[in-house]
């Protein structure tokens, strides 16, 4: 038997040897994998099933990158298939690993890696691992196909944010395991308390055939302390935001979340269309306290886009970013939470004849106080129903991961006529929990969402437009909610 078949069998047989052995760790900060991740190496062999629930950075994905890179070398003829909720998590997040380790091994030319499959250069259809992703949109007995047809002797699937993917998609994954050498891999962050990947741990039947393992932020050293600090000084020790990114855990059951984390989750990397003609315009929340950031944020139809943020800026300064952003992004509009000190910003700009520029007084009553307490809870509740139906789409990676972060932490009550009531940053601060700004741009965004095109419109109907109406002027249509009249 030759050197080259010898070290093959031996990384067949011992995954972590091929870890250590066949990638450059000069290149990456650590010198190695993690206690974590040697722990997922040391038992991926030992059954067919591994499942991890982890928090945020401890390594996960890249863990799958170099599992799929030690299998597509290890096995003739290999099939390996890579699915998660959305097709851009794949491609940002699982793919972009794929190919950061990919470049750092030694096996860098014996592969090809495209948009959404990679392949051993001599047997391209032969050999090959493959990114497949279901719809959110699609029907049950659609989502179902995704993992439809994939049988071999050696096959791999991996799960990425299993929380995420619906249920439907787990059918066919039960009849692809067939054979001696077929394996599963499910990893992510639980971000709810029921479904496929929550049975896969807590199920006192369905988790049996599992290796569990259960990865804790704070146990790992590819976590920095200050994402630890942070998400404690933010979300507080007892948040399921923080149970879900750090610990690692499920959420508890909260009745008083007004958003659920994996509500909000579904619509990063989401897929939506947006009209030539929809307008892109900005949403404005103004900081109040040296802790809090001021948020400036993009949206177009239901696509927000990355956003910036400021600390510590003072009124003018701050106007001149918003101008800045909304000419670089050749914005049409902007929405200003003029509540305090935005007052002064949202002036300002109206001196420079910025007549496109609206203040929004959140403040201000609802359209039906025995559904919404202010208009503040009105926006938070067709935030909430989008992020239920997952009609956003948001930035993949940290951001999106913020805004959702953000978008589950309010609690909600009722006010005395039974309509909702989010609760105020105020109190949000008193129980230790960061204001969230972001959410409440994205808000502000919400305010003029139906009514938008009419507002601002573009191209050529804006050459035709002579003033812009205050929202109190737009008329009503039969049947909408006043502020979000279309």
């Amino acid at each position: 038997m030759g050197f080259i078949e010898t070290k093959l069998n031996e990384w067949a047989e011992i995954p972590l040897l091929f870890v250590q052995e066949a990638f450059d760790w000069s290149q990456v900060p650590q010198d190695g994998p993690s206690e974590q991740q040697i722990e997922l190496f040391i038992n991926f062999n030992k059954g067919p099933r591994v499942t991890i629930r982890s928090g945020h950075g401890t390594g996960k994905d890249a863990d799958a990158a170099m599992l799929i890179l030690w299998f597509m070398t290890t096995r003739a003829y290999p099939k390996v298939v890579c699915t998660a909720p959305t097709a851009r998590q794949l491609s940002d997040i699982l793919w972009s690993e794929l190919s950061k380790w990919l470049r750092m091994s030694i096996l860098r030319d014996e592969f090809v890696l495209q948009k959404d499959k990679l392949f051993h250069k001599d047997h391209p259809k032969e050999w090959w691992c493959r990114a497949v992703s279901p719809s959110v949109k699609a029907t049950k007995e659609e989502q179902a196909e995704t993992l439809a047809g994939f049988h071999g002797e050696h096959l791999l699937i991996v799960v990425d944010e299993a929380s995420g993917v619906p249920d439907p998609v787990f059918i066919p994954l039960e009849g692809a395991m067939t054979q001696r050498d077929n394996h599963v891999l499910l990893i992510g962050n639980m971000t709810k308390n029921t479904g496929y990947f929550w049975e896969s741990h807590f199920h006192a039947e369905l988790s049996k055939p599992w290796i569990k393992l259960h990865w804790d932020s704070r146990k790992s050293t590819n976590v920095k302390e200050t994402y630890i600090t942070y998400m404690t000084e933010k979300y507080g020790i007892d948040s399921n935001v923080f149970r879900i990114r750090v610990a690692g855990e499920p959420p508890l059951e909260d009745e008083r979340t007004l958003i659920p984390l994996h509500w909000a989750q579904q619509c990063i990397g989401n897929e939506v269309i947006v009209a030539e003609d929809e307008p892109l315009y900005l949403g404005v929340d103004v900081a109040r306290y040296g802790e809090d950031k001021s948020i400036i944020l993009p949206r177009q139809g239901l696509r927000i886009d990355p956003w910036e943020q400021f600390q510590g800026m003072n009124t003018i300064d701050l106007g001149g970013f918003i101008l800045q952003t909304h000419d670089d992004l050749e914005a049409e509009g902007v929405s200003i939470d003029e509540i305090g000190i935005g007052a002064g910003v949202t002036d300002w700009l109206h001196k420079l004849n910025r007549k496109n520029v609206f203040g929004v007084n959140v403040k201000r009553k609802s359209s039906d106080i025995t559904r919404f307490h202010m208009l503040r809870d009105e926006l938070w509740l067709a935030m909430r129903d989008k992020c239920m139906n997952g009609q956003y789409s948001f930035p993949v990676g940290e951001l999106g991961e913020e805004l959702c972060n953000e978008l589950a932490s309010p609690y909600y009550g009722f006010n005395a006529h039974g309509g909702f009531k989010i609760e105020s940053k105020r109190d949000m601060k008193l129980r230790g929990v960061y204001s969230p700004n972001i959410a409440d741009a994205l808000g502000l965004t919400e305010y003029f969402y139906n009514v938008a095109s009419r507002i601002w419109p573009i191209g050529k109907r804006k050459k035709k437009q002579k003033s812009i109406q205050p929202m109190g002027d737009l008329p009503r249509r039969s049947g909408s909610q006043g502020w979000m009249a279309a």
